[in-house]
């Protein structure tokens, strides 16, 4: 049955009709070999970090994230109503490919799995004299193995929350933290060569670092002065070499609502 739930959503959503006019055309697939039959937290449940997954395990998510802004580079995340997943995809332009809401359909089966900073990421398996233990899929040919876009394309909801209410549970997932204040000596989002971080709180006391990359179209923009809602992805982390902590990663400037 749960099957055969898997295989009427997915026929559903790929009737789902879209303008793509100013994104990649799709090309033609045999839709049946995409048929999912697991949700994201079956991926968490089901594998240690740092492995291979060897399972033929198929899922779908939609896609949160986008590189057009410069803060996201050369991967995505997708969720579903369960869970999250960052693909490692080593190309430029993603977001004309894989826009904002796309639905994609991932085959796991022969990828590397790990977490980095709560986030499940999955990739192609690493050089032997590599560090990583994922690797980018740098060409569109193999990138094509593992991903399929569909036709369905639904901009995703936010969920809304103080930056109190954040748990480890959500990394990954697209926020929108509200009632948030600069609380940082820096006066723009992003300075020098590396990825800049920089502390927001809330009137009761709660704070979360905004993470912006210094290639962010927005880097150079002033902090904002009032207070503000910022949406992104959620994550888990070291916090330029401090103890962890909540960390949210915008898209663009406009994730930002005064």
């Amino acid at each position: 049955m749960r099957v055969l739930r898997y295989i009427q959503l997915f026929a559903t959503l790929l009737i789902v009709g879209c303008d793509y006019d100013r994104f990649d055309t799709i090309e033609p697939r045999d839709e049946v070999e995409w048929v999912p039959n697991a949700e994201l937290s079956d991926v968490r449940h089901s594998f240690a970090v740092a492995t291979t997954i060897r399972e033929n395990m198929i899922i779908t998510g939609r896609v949160v994230t986008s590189d057009e802004g410069g803060n996201f580079y050369r991967t995505l995340v997708i969720e579903d109503a369960t869970g999250t997943l960052e693909l490692m995809i080593g190309m430029d332009y993603l977001y004309r490919t894989y826009p904002v809401g796309s639905l994609l359909a991932v085959r796991l089966q022969g990828l590397a799995i790990d977490e980095y900073n709560g986030v499940l990421s999955v990739g192609l398996q690493p050089d032997k004299w590599d560090y990583r233990t994922t690797s980018y899929m740098s060409h569109q040919a193999v990138v094509d193995r593992y991903v399929y876009r569909t036709n369905s394309i639904v901009a995703p909801e936010p969920e809304r929350l103080s930056a109190g209410e954040l748990t480890k549970r959500l990394c990954g997932r697209l926020v929108t933290v509200e009632g948030l204040h600069a609380d940082d000596q820096a006066t723009t989002w992003a300075e020098g060569r590396y990825t800049s971080y920089r502390r927001f709180r809330d009137e009761q006391g709660d704070s979360i670092y905004v993470q912006t990359s210094p290639y962010a179209r927005f880097a150079a923009q002033e902090l904002p002065s009032d207070e503000v809602s910022i949406t992104g992805v959620l994550y888990y982390g070291d916090v330029s070499g401090s103890s962890k902590a909540f960390v949210i990663k915008m898209c663009d400037e406009k994730d930002v609502v005064r």
